[in-house]
């Protein structure tokens, strides 16, 4: 059985949007104001910042970019109790100890790869960022 492996893994804090809680505008089908969040739950993953992935045009409209992502083992977000990691979930800190920084990041776009025959599909999920800064958010962790 071949399983992947991250490089320099971190922790990583994870809140996920309870979507069936959230109240949600008819029109754009996003949660408004308050999104109703899951309790904290940190992950082992791999960062890369600075990933651009650019504003692209598609049929359904304007896509929106990524300043970066994180890098989830699928073993490891079960292990963490997180079934799948989906859009408008918010990272609120990477890093441990007095490395840790409180981040405010939002998942805007989700991949699924390492797809490898012994696993059934994807042992990996790449799910990339952008700090949106709401204002009426409090930063991660504050």
């Amino acid at each position: 059985m071949v399983l992947p492996n991250l490089i320099h893994p971190i922790p990583v804090e994870v809140e996920p949007l309870q979507r069936s809680q959230s109240i949600v505008d008819d029109d754009f089908r996003e949660p408004i104001q308050s999104a109703v969040r899951s309790p904290r739950t940190t992950v082992l993953a791999q960062i890369k910042w600075g990933a651009d992935e650019k504003l692209r045009v598609e049929a359904g409209g304007a896509a929106e970019g990524a300043e970066g992502y994180v890098l989830f083992r699928r073993l490891d977000l079960r292990a963490a109790g997180l079934d799948e990691v989906h859009t408008n979930d918010r990272i609120v800190s990477i890093g441990v100890g007095a490395n840790k920084t409180n981040v405010d990041l939002y998942v805007v776009h989700v991949q699924q790869m390492g797809h490898y025959p012994d696993q059934g599909g994807a042992s990996l999920v790449r799910a990339w960022f952008k700090d949106r800064q709401p204002s009426k958010q409090n930063r991660g962790g504050l």
